[in-house]
């Protein structure tokens, strides 16, 4: 094959042109920018085109005076023809496969693959990839079939997130009851809606967990570190058991009288114990999914009870963490998720972070696991913009997020079998108004 560089202005479009490729032309611009010519201009004999009409275009956007061509004055006239148009189908036929997309669109770091057409690949649930998702070109919006999308970065500053978590609030959820005294981990990094400045867990964050990491209704949660009242009264609106340990007796009468007042004390279990005694009550390889939000080390500290690991020194709440994270895991039944929303904490001895993440990942990765998802939660900054200034005397940046960690037991490649494909389901809020 023969390349040669032609002037521009010689090569010829083909009158009757069947394929629109207008809106194809500025990413193909792109990719001749960046790549270069790595696919020449097919013309006949008479120098019109046969195969690159989007490339002449582009070249012309790009005020270039020579393109690289190949004269295909072999074919005959039903030659060309044919493959004209065979050139431009047989592209059509091809489709992708978006688990190995995703996995080379993410290998690429110094590239920004949209300027190439990949935007609908990448962008939130107002793009056409919601067209990807589905063969149907009527397929919802992203947002709708999975709460928002499903990506690495949840934004809990966004309107609709803000919205539906007042939907669930308004429900009557009273998770800081039974925690007074102000426990807000970190003012940054507070999700929000509680009195008084106690930190509760985010009911849009729960909801989200459930529908992306249960494999059906009726599937049994397990909850180490039960806290609040907000994962048990979420995982029974969605239809799911619920089982949380909680060592003190009062936040587990104050989340029963909750989900009471609610109206939804079915299938929620909440345990008065020390989560290191699970095997009294929880089997092995019963339940379909763990989903907690333990201590950040010492940021809360909730009661004196030795047993209590907020009170424990680095040292002991590292060891004890660990084993009940991995008690827990014990639980799991294979092929099925586990998920820990976690953060990173300063050490008040020397303000070194104290790696709660490692710990976490070390515990299920005992067990069996693998880390299969890494989502970060971005909050609301609250008081961070008036501690912004003092923090960084001392160079110490203003924490905005928390981590959610997602662990997977079983085959990665048959989670398909055990998970369905999610589906755009009736609105449990407005079911249970």
């Amino acid at each position: 094959m023969k390349v040669i560089e032609m002037p521009i202005d010689q090569v010829k479009p083909y009158e009757n042109n069947p394929r629109v490729n207008d809106d194809a032309v500025q990413e193909t611009a792109n990719s001749i920018k960046e790549f270069g010519w790595q696919q020449p201009i097919v013309v006949d004999k008479d120098n019109v085109i046969v195969v690159g009409h989007t490339r002449l275009k582009a070249a012309k956007k790009l005020k270039l005076k020579k393109v690289p061509v190949v004269i295909a004055d072999t074919l005959s006239e039903q030659q060309v023809k044919a493959y004209r148009l065979a050139d431009n189908k047989t592209g059509e036929l091809a489709d992708w496969d978006m688990e190995l997309l995703d996995i080379e669109l993410d290998d690429i770091v110094d590239l920004d693959m949209s300027d190439f057409g990949f935007d609908d690949f990448m962008e939130d649930e107002q793009s056409t990839f919601r067209k990807v998702m589905s063969q149907d070109n009527d397929a919802p919006p992203l947002s709708e079939k999975f709460g928002v999308f499903p990506g690495s970065i949840l934004d809990t500053r966004r309107g609709e997130w803000q919205s539906r978590k007042k939907q669930w609030l308004d429900l009557g959820i009273a998770s800081e009851v039974g925690r007074e005294g102000n426990l807000t981990f970190a003012k940054s990094l507070d999700m929000g809606g509680a009195t008084g400045g106690t930190s509760i867990f985010d009911p849009v964050l729960c909801e989200l967990m459930y529908n992306w990491f249960t494999p059906h209704k009726g599937s049994k949660i397990y909850d180490p570190f039960a806290g609040g009242s907000v994962r048990g009264v979420t995982a029974s609106i969605l239809g799911h058991e619920y089982t949380g340990i909680e060592l003190r007796k009062e936040q587990v009468e104050a989340n029963i009288e909750n989900a009471k007042q609610i109206g939804v004390p079915n299938d929620i279990t909440w345990i008065n114990d020390d989560s290191l005694n699970v095997d009294e009550y929880v089997q092995d390889n019963s339940q379909d999914l763990l989903l907690t939000c333990p201590p950040y080390a010492d940021l809360e500290v909730y009661s004196d009870d030795p047993q209590d690991i907020s009170n424990m020194s680095e040292s002991d709440f590292d060891k004890t963490y660990v084993e009940i994270l991995k008690r827990g895991a014990n639980k799991v039944r294979d092929n099925r998720f586990a998920v820990v929303v976690i953060s990173d904490v300063r050490s008040k001895k020397d303000g070194h972070y104290r790696d709660l993440q490692g710990l976490t990942k070390k515990a299920f990765k005992e067990q069996g696991f693998i880390f299969y998802n890494d989502i970060v939660l971005v909050n609301i900054i609250g008081s961070g913009a008036i501690r912004a200034r003092r923090n960084m005397v001392n160079r110490k940046v203003v924490r905005c997020h928390q981590n959610v960690l997602v662990f997977y037991k079983g085959d990665t490649k048959k989670i398909k079998e055990h998970f369905p494909e999610i589906e755009v389901a009736d609105d449990p809020l407005e079911e249970s108004e």
